[in-house]
Protein backbone atom coordinates (compact mmCIF):
# COMPACT_ATOMS: atom_id res chain seq x y z
CA UNK A 1 0.00 0.00 0.00
CA UNK A 2 1.51 3.27 -1.01
CA UNK A 3 2.12 5.85 1.75
CA UNK A 4 -0.58 8.49 -0.04
CA UNK A 5 -3.69 5.85 0.44
CA UNK A 6 -2.15 5.38 4.33
CA UNK A 7 -2.47 8.98 4.18
CA UNK A 8 -5.52 9.27 3.40
CA UNK A 9 -6.85 5.77 5.06
CA UNK A 10 -5.80 7.58 8.57
CA UNK A 11 -7.53 11.09 7.95
CA UNK A 12 -10.57 8.78 7.00
CA UNK A 13 -10.52 6.44 10.27
CA UNK A 14 -10.21 9.98 12.62
CA UNK A 15 -13.68 10.82 11.16
CA UNK A 16 -14.88 6.85 12.10
CA UNK A 17 -13.34 7.10 15.40
CA UNK A 18 -15.12 10.27 15.96
CA UNK A 19 -18.62 8.77 14.93
CA UNK A 20 -18.10 5.59 16.37
CA UNK A 21 -17.26 7.07 20.02
CA UNK A 22 -20.00 9.60 19.65
CA UNK A 23 -22.48 7.09 19.06
CA UNK A 24 -21.19 4.99 22.11
CA UNK A 25 -20.99 7.92 24.17
CA UNK A 26 -24.54 8.32 24.06
CA UNK A 27 -25.67 5.17 24.08
CA UNK A 28 -23.49 5.09 27.80
CA UNK A 29 -24.15 8.77 28.72
CA UNK A 30 -27.10 10.12 26.92
CA UNK A 31 -26.61 12.41 24.08
CA UNK A 32 -26.45 16.07 26.32
CA UNK A 33 -23.06 14.86 27.96
CA UNK A 34 -21.68 13.55 25.49
CA UNK A 35 -22.60 16.92 22.97
CA UNK A 36 -21.04 18.85 25.83
CA UNK A 37 -17.83 16.56 26.11
CA UNK A 38 -17.36 16.60 22.08
CA UNK A 39 -17.97 19.99 21.18
CA UNK A 40 -15.87 21.07 24.31
CA UNK A 41 -12.95 19.24 22.82
CA UNK A 42 -13.12 19.79 19.42
CA UNK A 43 -13.53 23.45 19.82
CA UNK A 44 -10.69 23.79 22.47
CA UNK A 45 -8.21 21.38 20.14
CA UNK A 46 -9.03 23.06 16.91
CA UNK A 47 -8.94 26.76 18.21
CA UNK A 48 -5.36 25.54 19.61
CA UNK A 49 -4.21 23.80 16.45
CA UNK A 50 -4.96 27.17 14.98
CA UNK A 51 -3.23 29.32 17.10
CA UNK A 52 0.01 26.94 16.83
CA UNK A 53 -0.21 26.59 12.91
CA UNK A 54 -0.64 30.30 12.70
CA UNK A 55 2.23 30.66 15.05
CA UNK A 56 5.01 28.45 13.07
CA UNK A 57 5.19 25.50 15.38
CA UNK A 58 4.19 23.11 12.95
CA UNK A 59 1.78 22.41 10.00
CA UNK A 60 -0.37 20.01 8.57
CA UNK A 61 0.77 19.70 4.55
CA UNK A 62 -1.99 17.65 2.37
CA UNK A 63 -5.06 16.98 4.21
CA UNK A 64 -8.42 16.63 2.27
CA UNK A 65 -10.65 18.66 4.29
CA UNK A 66 -9.37 21.75 6.49
CA UNK A 67 -11.60 23.78 8.93
CA UNK A 68 -11.61 26.23 8.40
CA UNK A 69 -10.92 25.52 4.72
CA UNK A 70 -7.39 26.52 3.53
CA UNK A 71 -4.16 24.84 2.95
CA UNK A 72 -2.63 26.72 5.94
CA UNK A 73 -5.28 25.87 8.35
CA UNK A 74 -5.89 22.98 10.78
CA UNK A 75 -7.83 19.48 9.34
CA UNK A 76 -10.96 18.85 10.02
CA UNK A 77 -10.10 15.03 11.29
CA UNK A 78 -7.29 16.67 14.24
CA UNK A 79 -9.98 18.46 16.00
CA UNK A 80 -12.35 15.45 15.42
CA UNK A 81 -9.77 13.04 16.94
CA UNK A 82 -8.85 15.20 19.51
CA UNK A 83 -12.12 15.74 20.84
CA UNK A 84 -13.29 12.11 20.45
CA UNK A 85 -9.98 11.16 22.64
CA UNK A 86 -11.50 12.99 26.16
CA UNK A 87 -14.70 10.44 26.78
CA UNK A 88 -12.04 7.82 26.37
CA UNK A 89 -9.47 9.39 28.31
CA UNK A 90 -11.95 10.11 30.93
CA UNK A 91 -13.48 6.57 31.23
CA UNK A 92 -10.22 5.41 31.23
CA UNK A 93 -8.95 7.63 34.17
CA UNK A 94 -12.62 6.88 36.32
CA UNK A 95 -11.21 3.28 35.61
CA UNK A 96 -8.07 3.51 36.92
CA UNK A 97 -8.01 6.11 39.44
CA UNK A 98 -12.07 5.63 40.47
CA UNK A 99 -15.24 7.31 39.33
CA UNK A 100 -15.70 8.51 42.82
CA UNK A 101 -11.82 10.18 43.13
CA UNK A 102 -11.38 13.70 43.67
CA UNK A 103 -11.07 15.59 40.19
CA UNK A 104 -7.93 17.19 40.18
CA UNK A 105 -6.45 13.01 40.71
CA UNK A 106 -8.62 12.22 37.80
CA UNK A 107 -7.11 15.09 35.75
CA UNK A 108 -3.80 14.09 36.52
CA UNK A 109 -4.48 10.65 35.14
CA UNK A 110 -6.25 12.25 32.16
CA UNK A 111 -3.38 14.14 31.38
CA UNK A 112 -0.77 11.15 31.42
CA UNK A 113 -2.69 8.96 29.45
CA UNK A 114 -3.02 11.87 27.12
CA UNK A 115 0.80 12.24 27.12
CA UNK A 116 1.47 7.88 26.84
CA UNK A 117 -0.93 8.02 24.02
CA UNK A 118 1.28 11.20 22.08
CA UNK A 119 4.42 9.27 22.73
CA UNK A 120 3.04 6.90 20.52
CA UNK A 121 1.26 8.19 17.85
CA UNK A 122 3.30 11.54 17.30
CA UNK A 123 6.73 9.71 16.51
CA UNK A 124 5.27 7.45 14.12
CA UNK A 125 2.69 9.71 12.18
CA UNK A 126 5.24 12.82 11.85
CA UNK A 127 7.97 10.99 11.30
CA UNK A 128 8.95 9.17 8.11
CA UNK A 129 6.89 8.23 6.14
CA UNK A 130 3.90 9.62 6.77
CA UNK A 131 4.81 13.10 7.72
CA UNK A 132 1.11 13.70 8.32
CA UNK A 133 2.84 16.76 10.31
CA UNK A 134 5.81 18.62 10.08
CA UNK A 135 8.25 19.85 13.23
CA UNK A 136 10.39 21.16 10.62
CA UNK A 137 10.01 23.53 7.78
CA UNK A 138 11.47 26.53 6.03
CA UNK A 139 9.69 29.39 8.37
CA UNK A 140 8.92 27.36 11.03
CA UNK A 141 9.47 27.43 14.72
CA UNK A 142 13.56 26.33 15.09
CA UNK A 143 13.24 23.65 18.70
CA UNK A 144 15.94 23.08 21.33
CA UNK A 145 14.62 20.28 23.36
CA UNK A 146 13.35 16.55 21.42
CA UNK A 147 12.15 13.33 22.75
CA UNK A 148 11.37 10.68 20.44
CA UNK A 149 11.89 13.18 17.10
CA UNK A 150 9.03 15.39 18.80
CA UNK A 151 9.54 18.38 20.50
CA UNK A 152 9.11 18.54 24.64
CA UNK A 153 6.80 21.10 24.17
CA UNK A 154 4.43 19.80 22.71
CA UNK A 155 3.97 16.59 25.41
CA UNK A 156 4.22 19.26 27.58
CA UNK A 157 1.14 20.81 25.83
CA UNK A 158 -0.91 17.78 25.51
CA UNK A 159 -0.79 17.20 29.73
CA UNK A 160 -1.64 20.45 30.37
CA UNK A 161 -4.76 20.56 27.76
CA UNK A 162 -6.14 16.84 28.30
CA UNK A 163 -5.77 17.28 32.43
CA UNK A 164 -7.56 20.55 32.02
CA UNK A 165 -10.17 19.44 29.77
CA UNK A 166 -10.84 16.77 31.98
CA UNK A 167 -11.07 18.68 35.08
CA UNK A 168 -13.51 21.39 33.11
CA UNK A 169 -15.53 19.34 31.79
CA UNK A 170 -16.11 17.17 35.19
CA UNK A 171 -16.73 20.31 36.64
CA UNK A 172 -19.58 21.07 34.00
CA UNK A 173 -21.57 17.64 34.43
CA UNK A 174 -21.66 17.69 38.32
CA UNK A 175 -23.09 21.46 38.46
CA UNK A 176 -25.16 22.55 35.66
CA UNK A 177 -25.50 26.17 36.80
CA UNK A 178 -24.39 28.83 34.40
CA UNK A 179 -22.82 25.82 32.21
CA UNK A 180 -22.26 28.10 29.39
CA UNK A 181 -20.87 30.92 30.62
CA UNK A 182 -17.83 28.76 32.60
CA UNK A 183 -17.65 26.60 29.59
CA UNK A 184 -16.89 29.48 27.65
CA UNK A 185 -14.54 31.31 30.67
CA UNK A 186 -12.62 27.55 30.54
CA UNK A 187 -11.99 27.89 26.75
CA UNK A 188 -10.27 31.73 27.16
CA UNK A 189 -7.69 30.42 29.84
CA UNK A 190 -7.03 27.22 28.00
CA UNK A 191 -6.05 29.36 24.90
CA UNK A 192 -4.51 31.50 27.26
CA UNK A 193 -2.04 28.79 28.88
CA UNK A 194 -1.96 27.48 25.36
CA UNK A 195 -0.48 30.94 24.21
CA UNK A 196 2.10 30.50 26.52
CA UNK A 197 2.82 27.61 26.73
CA UNK A 198 3.79 27.81 22.74
CA UNK A 199 5.96 31.25 23.46
CA UNK A 200 8.19 29.70 26.03
CA UNK A 201 11.96 28.57 25.16
CA UNK A 202 11.64 25.08 24.11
Amino acid sequence: MDVDTVRRLYEIGLFALFLAIALRSTVARGLPTTLRELAFGFVLSQAVELLAVQAGRYRYPDWLVYFPPGPASVPLAVGLGWAALMPVVMRLSEQIAGARAPRWRLAVVDGLLGVGLDLVVDPAVSGEPLRMWLWRDAGMTEYRLWLLDVPVFNFAGWFLLVASCGWQLRSLEVNARGRAPRALVYLLIDLAVASLVMRLPW
